[in-house]
């Protein structure tokens, strides 16, 4: 996968890169040939030839007028290929989590999604997407520049390329460590973008209970820890920046004095060849000290694209089991599931008939909520077996399952586009069927009041607790699913409302109806098919309301206790 994340930044993108490769390789033939120049010109002046000086300067217009043409091809390609890779690599990489199941996404937490597509992508940008052209840059410079050194003095060039190697030595030395410090930030970074979201998700609970002082302490330590770690990395930037500066000066005095100890010795070089080196060698240690930082960087980017790589991991098998076009019947035999080392569903057989509506009561803990999400195939590591007719769950396309049914969640997604959209997730709905669920969720007076293109908010800070429910429920009801969960789907709403919008689902044909619910209210539980009583994990009871009742057991202390 890590060599196919890469290929997101490279597809499409071929010429410009090509182009701009191109453009790398000119500029270093004309630092190389303006270097030419500048001996010819210092030998011209030792002459006194002015014809020839007026040559290299015809030469160096034609030099400085194709610069300015790269530079130009520079300005306008170089934007239009970074813009093509990165966004077709987000894209990409935002479309592979799309594409993941429930189970696999719930692997890594969300601040690790978004430090991947923020923090992970602009680092590969600046570190990796350009430092292709920077290398290319610098190695043909550094081959270059050595090939015309051995044309005037093999000897001094040996001398040059062996006294070169000490910065490129020392960085290779320090240099190693970067990769471990920028694996280390992104992590840590991740960490921190987490405590930031659930303490800003949290920030009204956190000033019920006067907690301000003890998350800001919190605060400090997680943002202290990232710093220091990024000053750990700051550290080994600067100590090989040092390393490499006072080798750099030790090569090239020694290229200049050994130059000159050849021109007075045996004179095989002039003073204009020995200006001439002391000029090549900036091509040669600015290279050695380029390169191993530019390959640190890109190194550090590796494991950033595992990362990648690992975090958006599908499983092949997902979608390919078989589908599933209506459900008779849902049938749990011996359902086991752990969590964390600890049983949240212990053994639980029963069998849900299609078309029948089930309310699911119990205390808070007693697995209710767990019990849902297995149905519906958010987790897969449970033991025994539900059957979708005759097919068990872990066999079945996901996908096909999704296309059937709804879940309605305690926690509401909203997003900040309009309500209509909301409702619809982008999806074309027939006019009466919109209609019809806007009314069976109670949200008509809402809409008539602020317009169907109200805007929700940010995880609709716009709307009420009630009015998100009520969404939910209308967004379920729009799919015509023939599975219907509910999980506490009308908690927020006040009891004639929620009456109100239980009746409604309730009256659904067509539906196999499974609602969790906290009101144990007579004048709705006893239009439900059947109950279920759940505790510690276990379906204690199940029967209608008025059996339950006599059975004189959990669930009429739960009702008296309500």
């Amino acid at each position: 996968m890590q060599k196919s994340v890469k290929s997101y930044i490279y597809k499409g993108n071929i010429f410009n890169f090509i182009i701009l490769t191109f453009t790398s390789l000119f500029q270093t033939a004309a630092m190389i040939i303006l270097s030419l120049m500048l001996e010819k010109i210092m030998a011209i002046a030792t002459s006194k030839n002015l014809q020839a000086l007026y040559q290299q300067g015809i030469v160096f217009l034609i030099l400085l007028a194709s610069s300015v043409l790269m530079y130009v091809l520079v300005v306008c390609l170089k934007p239009k290929y970074q813009k093509k890779a990165i966004t077709q690599y987000k894209n990409n990489i935002y479309g592979h989590i799309l594409e993941k199941s429930i189970a696999n996404f719930n692997k890594h937490n969300t601040s690790t999604y978004i430090s991947a597509l923020t923090n992970d992508v602009n680092k590969i940008e600046t570190d990796y997407l350009f430092s292709a052209f920077d290398l290319i840059t610098h190695i043909t410079l550094f081959l270059s520049t050595i090939v015309v050194m051995l044309i005037y003095s093999p000897l001094l060039t040996l001398a040059g390329v062996v006294l070169s190697l000490l910065p490129f030595i020392g960085a290779l030395i320090v240099g190693g460590k970067l990769a471990f410090h920028e694996k280390e930030i992104s992590n840590q970074n991740a960490s921190f973008m987490h405590f930031i979201k659930d303490n800003l998700i949290g920030f009204s609970t956190i000033k019920v209970f006067k907690s301000e002082q003890k998350i800001k302490e919190l605060f400090v330590k997680n943002n202290n820890v990232l710093e220091d770690k990024k000053a750990r990395k700051t550290k080994t930037l600067a100590l090989m920046e040092m390393v490499q500066t006072v080798l750099s000066i030790v090569s090239q005095f020694g290229v200049f004095f050994i130059g000159a100890y050849i021109c007075i010795k045996t004179g095989d070089i002039t003073p204009s060849v020995i200006l001439l080196f002391v000029q090549l060698m900036n091509y040669i240690i600015n290279p050695l000290m380029q390169i191993p930082s530019l390959l640190s960087k890109r190194l550090a980017c590796k494991p950033l694209f595992i990362k990648i790589s690992e975090m958006i991991q599908t499983e092949s098998a997902n979608n390919q089991g078989a589908g599933i076009e209506s459900i008779d019947e849902i049938s749990l035999s011996n359902l086991t599931f752990m969590y964390d080392d600890k049983v949240v569903l212990n053994d639980i057989t029963h069998k849900f008939e299609r078309n029948k509506s089930y309310a699911i009561v119990g205390t808070s803990g007693s697995g209710k909520t767990t019990l849902l999400n297995v149905l519906l195939g958010k987790y897969n590591n449970y033991t025994g077996n539900i059957h979708y007719n005759s097919t068990e769950l872990r066999e079945l396309s996901i996908d096909s399952l999704f296309e059937i049914s709804s879940f309605v969640e305690q926690n509401v997604f909203v997003f900040d586009d309009s309500i209509i959209n909301n409702i619809t997730m982008y999806s074309n709905v027939d006019d009466e069927l919109l209609h019809e669920a806007i009314d069976k969720s109670g949200l008509a007076s809402f809409i008539q009041e602020k317009g169907s293109e109200y805007r929700c908010g940010e995880n609709g800070c716009n709307l009420s607790g009630g009015e998100k429910q009520r969404i939910s429920i209308a967004r379920a009801l729009v799919k015509k699913s023939q599975l219907l969960l509910l999980d506490e789907a009308t908690s927020a709403l006040d009891n004639e409302t929620s009456t109100s919008v239980t009746n409604n689902v309730l009256a659904i044909d067509n539906t196999t109806k499974i609602m969790i619910t906290h009101r144990l209210d007579e004048e709705i539980l006893t239009k439900f098919d059947e109950i279920l009583v759940m505790k510690n994990g276990n379906i204690v009871e199940y029967g209608t309301y008025k059996a339950l009742i006599e059975n004189n057991a959990t669930f009429k202390s739960l009702v008296q206790l309500n």
